[in-house]
C-alpha cells in the first residue's frame, strides 16, 4: 500500500522517529515530506537513512509561525507527490515561565506553532484528504489535560490543539477522514536529555509511573503509524495518551487513602 505523507517537526525526537518508523514499514511504498524548522546534520542523514530502504523523501524548511507556511508546504508536498494520504502535525515549542509575566508575543508564538498551524495544515490539506479518505494526527501532550506550574502558554495552546482535532473529527467524518490526537507523557527526547541525566530525577520520575520507565520516542512512532494505518478505521475523535499510565495516578497520590498491606 502506498503511503504519502507529511510530517512537521522533523527532528531528532518524536518527529524523526515517526519518518524512521513510516520508513521501516512502508520502505519503498512510502513517498515523504520532512518539514523542518532548518535541515540540520541530523534531518539529512534521517533522510538519507530513508531512501536507502526505498522510500521517497523530500525535505521542506518552513518556519510554521507563519501564516501562508503550512499551505506552502501541503502545496510542495502535493507538487513532489500528487496526493496526501496522511498528515502527522508534530511541530511545537516550549517557552517555560508563569503567566503573570508571559510576554504577549511569546503566547502568541506558541498558540501560532503548536495549533494555528496545526489547523492551517489540516485546511490546506483538506481537499487532498478527501480524495484519499486519509488521515490527519496531531502530536499534543498530557500538559494539555493536565495543569502544571511554570509551563506559560504550553497547556493552554497543547489544550486547543486536542479540542481542534476534536472538532475537525465530528465535521470532516462525513468525508471518511479520521482525525485524532497522541498526547505524550515524559518522553526521553534530545530535548529533555539533560534532566534524565541526573541520576536521581530519573528514578523518581521512573517510580510515579505505572509501567515504571520513560517512554521513548519510537512508542509514539508506533502509536502513530496505527492512527494512520487503514487497520484504525473506525477510530476518529479520539485524544490518546500514551504516558505509561502516568495521567492516570492522581487519586493515588492523595496521602490517607487505605491501601492493603503487601505481605
Amino acid at each position: 500500500m502506498v503511503m504519502r505523507a507529511l510530517v512537521t517537526g522533523v527532528s531528532a525526537g518524536i518527529g524523526g522517529a515517526i519518518c524512521d518508523h513510516l520508513s521501516t514499514t512502508y520502505r519503498d511504498a512510502l513517498f515523504l515530506t520532512m518539514c523542518v524548522r532548518r535541515p540540520t546534520e541530523y534531518v539529512q542523514s534521517l533522510a538519507t537513512t530513508c531512501r536507502l530502504r526505498g522510500s521517497t523523501v523530500s525535505i521542506v524548511p518552513a518556519d510554521l509561525s507563519q501564516p501562508e507556511a503550512p499551505a506552502d508546504v501541503v502545496e510542495k508536498t502535493i507538487s513532489a507527490f500528487g496526493g496526501l494520504d496522511a498528515v502527522v502535525s508534530n511541530a511545537g515549542m516550549a517557552r517555560p515561565g508563569p503567566l503573570e509575566s508571559l510576554e504577549l508575543e511569546v503566547w502568541d508564538q506558541m498558540f501560532a506553532v503548536t495549533c494555528r498551524a496545526s489547523w492551517l495544515l489540516a485546511k490546506a490539506a483538506f481537499p487532498h484528504l478527501v480524495q484519499s479518505r486519509g488521515s490527519f494526527v496531531a502530536i499534543s501532550s498530557q500538559s494539555g489535560s493536565h495543569p502544571h506550574r511554570g509551563t506559560g502558554a504550553y497547556s493552554s495552546a497543547k489544550a486547543a490543539l486536542t479540542m481542534l482535532c476534536r472538532q475537525l473529527a465530528i465535521e470532516w467524518g462525513k468525508h471518511g477522514i479520521r482525525v485524532n490526537c497522541v498526547s505524550p507523557g515524559m518522553i526521553r527526547t534530545p530535548m529533555t536529555e539533560a534532566v534524565y541525566q541526573d541520576e536521581r530525577t530519573l528514578k523518581a520520575r521512573e517510580a510515579i509511573v505505572p509501567l515504571g520507565t520513560i517512554g521513548r520516542p519510537s512508542d509514539v512512532a508506533d502509536l502513530v503509524e496505527f492512527l494512520i494505518d487503514p487497520a484504525s478505521r473506525y477510530v476518529t475523535g479520539q485524544n490518546i495518551g500514551i504516558d505509561g499510565g502516568l495521567s492516570q495516578t492522581v487519586m493515588d497520590r492523595i496521602p490517607g487513602l487505605a491501601r492493603k498491606r503487601e505481605t
